[in-house]
């Protein structure tokens, strides 16, 4: 959604990022990845994410999800993905906001300042994603190869295609990190 912010935003589309992560986190994140929409923290999920049926009971997180909702209030487009690389592509997020008819939303200029981000301890370093991302699709490559199930290798398919977009997203975020810090 940051490389298509304004195809967004053209749309009248506020985004915002809804996760159980603490507002630190999540403001390095927004840092990190130089995000041009905040990300919210709903730590029990009782604000936005069990409201929306997008809660993992188990893992007591979000569900990774794509809610797109009318002013008022209706649901017009729902994508729940099953991890954390699972994300739709663009197109059908967009048409359901064309649909709208809504008029074009402010495009903020730059990034949204924080005044704490604090990564977590896990978090990736930016430079590091490329490389892990790179892992991921050759994994998944060799997983589609070896699968015997069509529906396994479908799926393996489909996360080297994903992780394909990160990877060619970092690029993008990278040189967006670049011209914020000259």
């Amino acid at each position: 959604m940051a490389r298509e912010y304004e195809a967004y935003t053209g749309r009248g589309a506020t985004i915002a990022a809804i996760v159980v992560d603490a507002p630190g986190q999540n403001a390095a994140m927004v840092e990190k990845l130089a995000l041009p929409f905040p990300i919210l923290s709903d730590p029990d999920g009782q604000g936005a994410i069990k409201p929306r049926a997008v809660w993992d009971e188990v893992g007591q997180t979000a569900t990774p999800a794509i809610v797109v909702l009318a002013p008022d209030g209706r649901e017009v487009y729902r994508y729940a993905g099953v991890d954390f690389m699972d994300r739709p592509n663009d197109d059908a997020i967009l048409d359901a906001l064309s649909s709208l008819g809504l008029p074009a939303a402010e495009t903020p200029a730059g990034t949204i300042a924080h005044l704490d981000p604090r990564p977590g301890s896990r978090a990736t370093k930016l430079e590091q994603l490329a490389v892990y991302m790179r892992g991921v699709r050759f994994a998944a490559m060799a997983l589609a190869g070896r699968a015997r199930d069509p529906f396994d290798r479908a799926e393996a398919e489909r996360t080297s295609r994903m992780a394909e977009r990160y990877v060619a997203a970092q690029g993008a975020t990278l040189r967006l990190v670049d011209q914020h810090a000259t």
